[in-house]
């Protein structure tokens, strides 16, 4: 190997403009300069004084030629005695470095910087508001539908991992204006903050589009050993066909594969957890005849890959009263248990009242609790109607926080929107535990309005 090092060479390293690669004493590893810092995901986020920010912000270091640059050197730093601590000396391969920012003392609007060579930088931005902690407050989301009317349902969180080039989280939903089942299509919004989202640049909302019929229930699990977002979903016509689409960018998303199907009705909801390369679980809801059905059974089925499933076995999970209609799924590994979110129907309609919380160590056997996580009422855009939910657990905050759906109705239709809540774990299950009375009286129907008998 020659060690042979030219003077250009040793001042570009010094400006530490260079991959770092560049600088090492091997004259066949071409030196490439930074042209561009772009900020990829982090920016605008709201959190509490004093404290890390849900998201890590990241920013991507691009050449001249638009490529990515692996092991750049950034210097990060924070205004109004924040600080950043970045997840990795430089840049990975695709050319993105992430860090945490720790917010300062004083509310506000805050600011941190990644910057190369003392030019290039990128700024973030972010509020410190002691509001944003555990909180009631249910905060409606304001979303760019493809239809325009930013009416939505079945939303489903997912966080994305350092290694993965798109953004840091997504919110699949459909569109659903007025009912309008036409419309009620998977569609893809990432944010860097929990109520802020908006479509990814370059995506075309909806992501996968039908033949006939409709595609509904759409459920986002990361797939680390492709490093990939996979979006599974129900298509709906006389017939259920559990399909799933792939994407390696959050942007293009691939041809859709079928993983399961059955009579219509008898897979509502799937939810998909994958908690190794070879252990997928899939739970549903089986509803037999629809929303004039007067039970339903909530069903598992495993997978060694994502694609392949087995026969169903039902689950017992029972709430007094009602029975579960959408359901969401989640390992939590720092409690050991698996969590189910669900809104309940009563016998003969799908207006569901209310949304409830399960757990269970083996995803078969169920522990549920008296009262509901959120009834009708409790904002008024969810004023009849509480529908499917998603959620998001933090261990190291002990906070979960919830993306709601639900709706109102307003002659002569149903209009449907979906909303965020940030709350304690503590507070959450002290709150289920509690005998009904006062959840039930919150459930129960205010107005006299149609009910749902033909429902998302």
């Amino acid at each position: 190997m020659s060690h042979y090092f030219s003077s250009a060479a040793r001042r570009t390293c010094a400006l530490g403009v260079l991959v770092l690669a560049g600088c090492q004493l091997d004259h066949s590893i071409a030196a490439r300069t930074a042209n561009t810092v772009q900020i990829v995901s982090g920016d605008r986020q709201v959190g509490a004084p004093a404290a890390p920010l849900g998201l890590p912000i990241a920013v991507r270091v691009l050449d001249a030629a638009g490529a990515p640059i692996a092991r750049a050197i950034l210097q990060w730093s924070a205004s109004d005695g924040g600080s950043v601590m970045p997840d990795a000396r430089g840049t990975d391969v695709n050319g993105i470095a992430r860090a945490t920012w720790t917010l300062g003392a004083a509310t506000g609007v805050q600011r941190a910087s990644a910057t190369i060579d003392g030019s290039l930088t990128a700024e973030f931005t972010a509020t410190a508001s002691p509001s944003r902690g555990p909180s009631d407050e249910i905060v409606l989301l304001e979303l760019s539908t493809p239809d325009g009317s930013g009416q939505t349902v079945h939303p489903d969180y997912v966080a994305m991992p350092s290694s993965w080039p798109g953004a840091a989280q997504y919110l699949a939903i459909t569109p659903y204006p007025n009912g309008n089942a036409s419309y009620e299509n998977p569609s893809i919004f990432a944010g860097s903050d929990p109520i802020v989202w908006s479509p990814p640049a370059g995506v075309h909302n909806p992501i996968v589009v039908p033949t006939q019929g409709y595609l509904s229930d759409p459920d986002a699990v990361y797939v680390p050993e492709y490093n990939q977002l996979w979006i599974y979903y129900r298509a709906v016509n006389a017939h259920n066909v559990i399909q799933v689409t792939r994407s390696s960018d959050g942007v293009h998303f691939g041809p859709s594969t079928i993983v399961a199907e059955g009579p219509n009705h008898t897979i509502v909801s799937p939810t998909v957890v994958r908690r190794s390369p070879i252990d997928w679980r899939m739970w549903s809801v089986n509803a037999n005849v629809g929303c004039s059905a007067s039970t339903t059974s909530v069903e598992l089925r495993r997978s060694s890959d994502g694609l392949v499933w087995s026969a169903p076995e039902t689950v017992r999970l029972s709430q007094a009263g009602v029975s579960a209609w959408h359901i969401d799924v989640q390992w939590i590994p720092t409690r050991h248990e698996f969590w189910a979110l669900f809104n309940a129907k009563t016998p003969g309609s799908c207006t569901t009242p209310a949304l409830y919380l399960a757990t269970s160590p083996d995803g078969l056997t169920w522990q549920t609790y008296p009262s509901p996580v959120l009834a009708r009422g409790a904002i008024p855009a969810f004023e009849d109607v509480v529908y499917r939910s998603t959620f998001a657990y933090d261990p190291d905050r002990d906070i979960i926080s919830f993306w709601y759906s639900g709706a109102r109705y307003e002659s002569p239709n149903y209009v449907w929107r979906s909303a965020f809540q940030r709350r304690s774990r503590a507070d959450v299950f002290a709150a289920i535990a509690r005998a009904p009375d006062r959840a039930l009286a919150l459930a129960a129907p205010r107005r006299n309005v149609p009910p749902l008998l033909d429902a998302p």
